[in-house]
């Protein structure tokens, strides 16, 4: 007698590792998976639905686990403090972190974005060349020709990676290019190839993974967001972009207002908390969503003088929004009355997207001038320049800061991954 098709599928968590385990090509390793476990697939172009995203339980994070080549198990940490214009000391701003370049790596081609893993004990970076590169950040502290920072190079993409994030465990990465996300398996040294992939139907810009590790983010050159549940491969769509029923002019303005970008977007990525995420788009706007309804709770319209916005982040604490785009002024902005407090200027950004970022513990604020490839720091109280850092032979595409120390990884057009760090977190790691 036959099994019953509920009675033959398999769960969700046998089918994931049972992927993991099947060699590429990917094509037939899918079809293998869906004829063997009666358990489908999931793309935007078979689910996309637009429903109230469940919330997350956020006790679910998983604790870092160091990845498989990592022989250093000195535990990252330090105490954070935040940007909180209401209670911060009115005081001059103080000089600029003393940072240089302590190693650098290099692709094929120019490198186009790069990040931290959470507990900063890695980097990565996506390059043009297709290839994607994890850096051990102690190793890379310890210039010496003996050690090599370099302890993964993966190799999938058949195009140019535009962003990459890492799940909070730090066992997963995720890497986006043309119309692509893929997963990676970084627990396993020998694999160099993703294991899974999930499709959009248009160029993918940025990914973010929800602090529980359930949820990705997916921003692409449509003006769609896509919530992907990491667990199931179920797509969601947030309620916005259902659009209003009426066309009045002041529902025109609600929609702009309440509703989905007009171009583009930029950069997505999930608040520190994870209840809300924030998206810039070309279209020159800033919005702030609701995590769990999808609804839009904030939009900053024309954030940046009318020219495409095309970073934005939102502070530890949730109270600020730091944004970067083509109008050569990075800005701090009030969520709660989406006022702008200041704007970072002296670095030019007119051509290509280029990060705006804040350093580990908020005081500073650090973003790229393509006109002489500087990175630029800015006091992030009192948006006075501090200091440039001279080090990249090209333009300046990506700048991430280590969530633990003082400490970036920047990357651009001369083919080079640079680690800048100060003189005390060297002292640290080189200390017996």
């Amino acid at each position: 007698m036959s099994m019953s098709t509920e009675q033959n599928q398999m769960r969700q968590e046998e089918v994931i590792p049972l992927i993991v385990r099947y060699s590429q090509p990917f094509d037939s390793a899918i079809k293998e998976v869906d004829t063997t476990t009666h358990t489908p697939t999931f793309s935007l172009n078979t689910i996309e639905e637009s429903i109230e995203i469940e919330p997350t339980d956020l006790s679910k994070t998983k604790t870092a686990t160091a990845i498989v080549d990592e022989d250093d198990d000195a535990e990252a940490g330090t105490k954070l403090t935040r940007l909180n214009l209401d209670t911060d000391p009115k005081s001059p701003p103080g000089p600029g972190p003393t940072l240089s370049t302590i190693c650098t790596t290099t692709h094929k081609e120019a490198v186009t974005c790069t990040t931290f893993s959470k507990d900063g004990r890695y980097a990565a970076s996506g390059s043009a060349d297709a290839s994607l590169k994890i850096v051990d950040v102690n190793k890379m502290k310890l210039v010496n020709d003996d050690v090599h920072p370099v302890i993964r190079t993966l190799y999938d993409h058949v195009s140019p990676v535009t962003d990459v994030d890492f799940h909070p465990n730090g066992l997963v990465l995720a890497a986006s290019s043309d119309t692509v996300v893929k997963l990676y398996d970084l627990s396993r040294p020998s694999v160099k190839r993703s294991f899974r992939y999930l499709q959009d139907s248009h160029p993918i810009s940025s990914v973010s993974f929800h602090p529980s590790g359930d949820f990705l983010l997916v921003g692409s050159e449509a003006e769609t967001v896509r919530v992907f549940d990491v667990k199931t491969l179920q797509c969601f769509t947030p309620r916005a972009f259902t659009g209003l029923s009426h066309t009045s002019s002041a529902d025109v303005g609600a929609q702009q207002h309440q509703g989905p970008h007009r171009s583009g977007i930029n950069h997505i990525e999930y608040a520190p908390t994870g209840s809300v995420f924030i998206t810039a788009s070309q279209d020159g706007s800033i919005k702030v969503w609701d995590a769990i309804s999808g609804k839009v709770v904030r939009t900053i319209e024309n954030a940046h003088s009318g020219k495409g916005a095309t970073t934005a982040t939102i502070s530890k604490n949730g109270k600020y929004i730091l944004s970067g785009g083509f109008d050569s002024v990075g800005k701090l902005w009030d969520l709660g009355s989406g006022k702008m407090i200041h704007g970072f200027q002296g670095a030019v950004q007119q051509n290509e997207k280029q990060s705006t970022v804040f350093s580990y513990n908020e005081d500073f604020v650090f973003s790229s001038d393509e006109s002489n490839n500087m990175i630029v720091c800015w006091d992030s109280r009192t948006a006075t320049l501090l200091k440039r850092y001279a080090g990249h032979q090209g333009l300046v595409r990506s700048i991430s800061a280590s969530p633990t120390e003082n400490a970036l990884v920047s990357c651009g057009d001369d083919n080079r991954l640079r680690f800048w760090c100060t003189p005390s977190a060297l002292a640290e790691t080189r200390a017996p």
